[in-house]
């Protein structure tokens, strides 16, 4: 059996480009549905950029307090009888059109990224802590408050991976393939092949060899300097599709 890495060994490899998004309030009030409301700006944008660079630079307990303070006044100054999505600019009408599938036409507002940023950041947090159980909370939270962000259903995917739940982790990472975009050159294709070596792990565990096999080769597609990982997996394959042989 191999070992399942670590959520939090992602951080090194991962961009934490929310925190430097452009505002959702780019976007015009005229161009949403009456019954989305648009909040402008990105509150506690600093504070925000503060807790990352400590969670990179390896102060997980420090970040934590800083992303808490951050969540704690979102909560207090939000009804939590009307949900909240966070958004980026490019996102906004992808984000609606997947609350009102969700929602119907109940109001909802809709923000900057900093509030869903916080909650994944206090995810990771936890996780550097040894606080795993608690962060579950976080990440799935992050990943309602803002659905369409493949690099936190990739994250909350990792987490369930982490915990060995195999179905439960496959779902989130084929979710983040379906909600990421399959351009092979575009800026979110190393999301895109995470998402498939995702599955791909998940499928092995899960007994299917074959159909990890072709998802391994095909997030090199996506990205093919990942080569190195993916023949490592490719390896254990076979090993286990020769061990199963054997026994036949």
């Amino acid at each position: 059996m191999r070992t399942v890495a670590s959520i939090a060994l992602t951080l090194a490899l991962m961009s934490f480009a929310p925190a430097k998004a452009a505002p959702a309030s780019a976007t015009a009030e005229s161009d949403l549905p009456n019954f989305v409301k648009m909040e402008p700006g990105r509150p506690h944008a600093a504070e925000l950029d503060q807790g990352i660079a400590l969670l990179q630079s390896g102060k997980p307990a420090q970040a934590e307090a800083i992303f808490s303070v951050i969540i704690a006044d979102m909560e207090k100054t939000h009804d939590p009888a009307v949900p909240f999505r966070c958004v980026f600019t490019e996102s906004v009408q992808q984000t609606i059109a997947y609350t009102t599938r969700e929602l119907g036409q109940k109001t909802f507002i809709v923000g900057s990224d900093v509030w869903c940023t916080a909650l994944w950041g206090k995810g990771f947090a936890l996780i550097d802590l040894r606080r795993s159980e608690e962060a579950g909370t976080f990440l799935a939270r992050s990943v309602e408050m803002m659905p369409v962000n493949a690099h936190f259903i990739n994250e909350y995917a990792e987490w369930y991976k982490s915990k060995r739940e195999w179905k439960a982790s496959y779902d989130l990472f084929l979710r983040a393939w379906h909600t990421v975009g399959h351009d092979a050159q575009g800026t979110d294709r190393k999301i895109a092949a995470r998402a498939l070596r995702g599955m791909g792990y998940n499928l092995i565990e899960q007994g299917d060899l074959d159909g990890a096999e072709r998802l391994y080769r095909q997030s090199l597609d996506y990205e093919p300097e990942a080569a190195g990982k993916v023949q490592q997996e490719l390896d254990y394959i076979k090993e286990q599709k020769a061990k199963a042989s054997k026994l036949s």
